[in-house]
């Protein structure tokens, strides 16, 4: 089925002559026959009646219609909509982005960026899973995300940011917000609000990894996706939780943010990028990233 075949059709469908089709099409009544008989053929369904004197469509033909006059001039008004930006010299670098970089590390980039590139739109996508920003560069409809885990293979290359150390996120009356640090002993016997796997798998693997490396069984008592959930339910006294560093940055108050040990416990930040085909504002965007990361020890 190409687009070819689908116009014969729906202009026989609309003409109701192979003839009168052919003129509107400025193609000879044969082609148009031929391509309408290789549309039934891949589809399988019967879409015209011909006889030497009448053309009339099926049931079928009738519902197929419907639903393809509708995609044709859904093709229409996006190819139009393309030449109208290519003609207006539009410019923008579409961001995918995990919650960090969208609120610490993405206003500080914009800045840096917007120096040299001030007309330049950004578009951000705010997603939570690695996987899916890199479906978003594969599919193209991202130039640039910032994701977890590195990535590295003949279509996407990434490079590590920065990393994040883990604290321990307590309620400020609790008796473990005075201390230096906490380690996996000394928080055994708390209440844990953990990760669900499918959503947080970085995080739920910190935990548990942790934990295990202590042949301690974390209690976890609940588990949310959204780090703003998890410091409400610290602040009610529902439990602990361990986060990456930046989010005291949107503590809502309350709490108390204590280093986890072991220090080697930490969340990564990676930008990631296709290989080829990269404009030149994108590649800039890259750039402004890069050397702003190079200043963040803690953001914020």
């Amino acid at each position: 089925m190409d687009l070819k075949q689908l116009e014969c059709f729906v202009a026989v469908a609309e003409e109701l002559s192979f003839r009168r089709a052919a003129e509107r099409l400025s193609m000879s009544q044969s082609a148009v026959s031929d391509r309408i008989s290789t549309l039934e053929y891949s589809t399988g369904i019967t879409l015209v009646f011909r006889t030497t004197r009448q053309v009339s469509l099926t049931q079928a033909g009738v519902e197929f219609l419907k639903d393809i006059s509708v995609i044709l001039k859904d093709i229409d008004r996006s190819v139009e909509n393309a030449r109208r930006v290519a003609a207006s010299g539009l410019n923008r670098i579409r961001v995918s982005a995990i919650d960090e970089a969208n609120l610490m590390l993405l206003p500080r980039i914009l800045i840096e960026f917007r120096k040299s590139w001030p007309d330049i739109a950004v578009q951000l996508l705010e997603i939570s899973s690695s996987d899916k920003h890199l479906q978003e560069l594969i599919n193209r409809h991202a130039d640039v995300a910032f994701i977890r885990q590195s990535i590295n293979n003949d279509y996407i290359v990434s490079e590590l940011l920065y990393q994040q150390p883990i604290v321990v996120v307590v309620n400020e009356n609790s008796h473990l917000a005075k201390a230096r640090a906490l380690q996996v002993s000394e928080i055994a016997e708390e209440n844990i609000i953990g990760y669900p796997k499918h959503a947080r798998p970085i995080l739920h693997d910190v935990i548990w990894n942790s934990f295990r490396a202590e042949n301690i069984q974390p209690r976890i008592t609940s588990e949310v996706i959204d780090k703003s959930t998890l410091m409400q339910f610290v602040v009610q006294n529902l439990g602990i939780g361990l986060a990456p560093q930046w989010i005291k940055n949107i503590s809502p108050g309350g709490l108390a943010f204590i280093p986890f040990m072991p220090g080697n416990a930490s969340i990564d930040t990676y930008i990631a990028y296709r290989k080829n085909d990269n404009s030149s504002t994108t590649n800039e965007f890259i750039s402004a990233s890069k050397e702003v990361a190079l200043h963040i020890t803690e953001p914020g």
